[in-house]
């Protein structure tokens, strides 16, 4: 008895569909459409460092204790 290999539709479908996005994304069709850039800017005030999350962390913890 001969076994059959049937490829599901669904799934050679995705796969034509997946192989061609990525072609016309490669060739520049799509120019950008699955790129994203966070253009952001750090200054060195807004930096928190661990000391100073640790120091934040326990001043609250002090202040909910001394509230009760």
């Amino acid at each position: 008895m001969e076994t059959s290999r049937h490829i599901s539709f669904a799934i050679l479908a995705f796969t034509v569909l997946a192989a061609g996005t990525l072609l016309l994304e490669h060739t520049g069709f799509f120019a950008g459409a699955f790129r994203t850039e966070i253009l952001a800017r750090v200054d060195a005030g807004d930096v928190v460092g661990v000391g100073d999350a640790v120091t934040a962390r326990d001043v609250s913890a002090s202040d909910k204790a001394s509230a009760r």
